[in-house]
């Protein structure tokens, strides 16, 4: 599983360095992490761990070919463009599936991995256990405050935190990320509160 990350990271992170400012390398490495933490503390789900964990490196790779570096990001360029990027993303991986390193794999698995980035932003369609679990990654990435990762701006994050909390959490299937939903909206909120005084200080 080692030497999958590393060459995921070789092949598709030097991709999302300056994607969406720089956002979607840090939430790519989060959503790996948060899906690790989802997969270990629910065995009984029996998912395929080497196909979520390709599909969480690829997931966002599509928004690289649509912000580029230096442009600014606000919630309704990235809803407009959320269709766009799963198709280049599903294309993306499909591509890189190719390669020889990639022989281990059934065709099944990787058909798999490429649906996975081809849905895995359709809230309101997905219903198969391994999309949920992506979903849950992904979501619980995108509500945690983290050094270096750029922030929206007040009323993008409220657009955002509407639907999160509308539209992601009720999909949520664990009991682990319910309960880190709840303290990292909590945590967000407290963040954007001490922002807001901040900046009404200066």
């Amino acid at each position: 599983m080692e030497q999958l990350e590393e060459y995921l990271k070789e092949k598709i992170l030097p991709d999302l360095e300056d994607s969406r400012g720089g956002f979607d390398k840090i939430h790519t490495l989060e959503v790996v992490s948060w899906l690790k933490q989802i997969i270990s503390r629910n065995p009984e789900l029996n998912l395929d761990e080497t196909v979520l964990l390709i599909a969480a490196y690829a997931h966002d790779w599509g928004y690289s070919d649509i912000f580029k570096k230096g442009q600014i990001m606000d919630i309704d360029m990235v809803e407009n463009a959320k269709k766009l990027h799963m198709e280049l993303g599903a294309k993306k991986i499909e591509a890189l599936l190719k390669d020889d390193f990639f022989s281990f794999l059934t065709d099944e698995q990787k058909a798999r991995c490429i649906h996975l980035v081809a849905v895995h932003d359709k809230k309101h369609e997905i219903k198969e256990v391994d999309e949920l679990i992506l979903l849950e990654a992904d979501s619980l990435s995108g509500l945690e405050i983290s050094a270096g990762k750029p922030a929206f701006d007040a009323e993008s994050n409220k657009k955002f935190m509407e639907a999160v909390i509308n539209t992601r959490i009720p999909k949520f299937i664990t009991e682990f990320s319910k309960n880190e939903a709840k303290r990292l909206i909590q945590a967000r909120e407290d963040y954007y509160k001490q922002k807001e005084k901040s900046d009404t200080s200066k």
